[in-house]
């Protein structure tokens, strides 16, 4: 995603919205006050304070409220929490932005990293294992194995071992406006409606002549592996295969995933092209009917004062799954000098309180089952929003190869040369499986 596109990805729109906060993206620090020692010329001076930088790829001010609760709960450490660039855009952008800060000698803690940049992370040794601060810390260990799904701690793991604390996750689902489907006569989705009841309810439901006022049925993402895996879960296939090791772009499901997405474009003219198009204001401008998103853009909604929408699974064609899942975590840096401290400050970082906090400004999903459950949880999103947690029962995770931020761009490369109409599906997708295998190759090589 190197250039602006209204299908931002979901760590880009996390950056774009929640900015009720003045200065989103600048550091915030919080600095411990020193003990009194009573103005005694003789007593011990106070111990200073240790830094802890954390970084993150949600907006600072998700964090505020935590950064005061280290006041009271993390005496002798001064916490400051920053912003990580997205560089070319997506993980692997995040990834290389983060790589280059630690490579220049800029002093980071704590990480906040996706499943779509762990395995580059983990290979080039960015990370300490979390297992041993686990082993010595009953309760941590407690709340991460009772109170985090299985699919989201394993999805924080690398060869068996613990690289990250789950802090939050996200999906795909369908946004869909209930007024719209009202006005329409249409009934709301069930969580088994197939692509030919989707399309069918496109085509009710479209109004596009070329004008200002067009209202289009439905958008996509059309780049990001996040943002097109669940279209392709939903015909039981993926990008690359099961084992994330080497290409599946030649797999004829594949073809045919694309070619139905292709089809809302440029033939039934239902959808926009994804390059360029401002899905975020058309959906509250009433000009968009459906898009897909996970629980970060209740955010937007929530900002623009957006009530008329509810959630569905993506229309189904084929296999067990209707969703994918991505979660992010907090671990500690191989470059901290004070690495017992920096797992302080990520268990505070994904305690309960940070959670909530992230959901009230309609944040992700929080990956705590006990704030998913929690009053708020529903309060702050539309009728349907335990569908978002209920979800880990359908999902798979986001393909996530240790060489990520190399084969994201190649398959956005080619996407948009489908939705513009300047290659066919067969060639497009030909042409990204001869550029992705020898990528996938390079990585069994090591």
């Amino acid at each position: 995603m190197s250039m602006p596109r209204q299908t931002m990805s979901r760590r880009t729109m996390l950056r774009l919205t929640a900015m009720s906060a003045a200065g989103a993206m600048a550091a915030a620090c919080v600095a411990p006050s020193a003990p009194s020692s009573g103005g005694s010329a003789e007593s011990a001076p106070a111990a200073e304070a240790v830094e802890i930088i954390a970084t993150t790829s949600m907006p600072v001010n998700t964090f505020d409220n935590a950064l005061n609760r280290a006041k009271e709960k993390l005496g002798g450490i001064a916490l400051e929490v920053n912003a990580n660039g997205w560089g070319a855009g997506g993980w692997d952008g995040y990834s290389d932005t983060l790589l280059t800060r630690i490579a220049g000698g800029e002093q980071i803690d704590v990480i906040m990293i996706a499943i779509e940049g762990l395995g580059l992370l983990s290979a080039k040794n960015v990370l300490v294992p979390l297992d041993e601060f686990l082993a010595a810390d009953a309760p941590a260990a407690e709340i991460l194995e009772k109170d985090v799904h299985v699919t989201l701690r394993e999805m924080l793991q690398v060869d068996g071992k613990q690289m990250e604390y789950p802090f939050s996750w996200n999906n795909m689902v369908m946004y869909y406006n209930t007024a719209v489907f009202e006005e329409e006569g249409i009934a709301p989705p069930s969580g088994e409606w197939t692509w030919d009841e989707f399309l069918e309810v496109c085509t009710t439901v479209a109004r596009v002549s070329g004008g200002a006022d067009d209202r289009y049925a439905y958008s996509f993402w059309g780049s990001g592996m996040f943002g097109m895996a669940a279209w392709y879960f939903n015909n039981d296939t993926s990008p690359l295969t099961a084992d994330w090791s080497a290409s599946n772009l030649l797999d004829p499901k594949v073809a045919e995933t694309v070619q139905f997405l292709a089809d809302l474009i440029l033939k039934h003219k239902v959808a926009p092209n994804p390059e360029g198009w401002d899905e975020w204001a058309q959906f509250h401008a009433g000009n968009l009917v459906m898009r897909t998103c996970g629980r970060w853009c209740i955010s937007g909604s929530l900002e623009a004062k957006f009530e008329t929408y509810d959630l569905q699974y993506q229309p189904h064609a084929a296999g067990p799954l209707k969703t994918v899942a991505g979660t992010d975590g907090w671990g500690v840096s191989s470059s901290s000098k004070n690495p017992q401290q920096a797992w302080e400050v990520v268990k505070l970082l994904s305690d309960a309180d940070a959670s909530l906090d992230m959901v009230k400004l309609g944040g992700n999903i929080p990956a705590l089952r006990s704030v998913a459950e929690k009053p708020e949880f529903a309060e702050f999103g539309p009728a349907s929003t335990a569908l978002f947690y209920e979800s880990l029962d359908f999902a798979a995770t986001v393909p996530s190869p240790t060489n990520f931020n190399i084969i994201e761009p190649i398959l956005n490369r080619h996407y948009a040369t489908i939705w513009n109409g300047e290659k066919s599906v067969e060639e497009a997708l030909q042409a990204a499986h001869d550029e992705l295998q020898p990528e996938m190759d390079k990585l069994k090589q090591g």
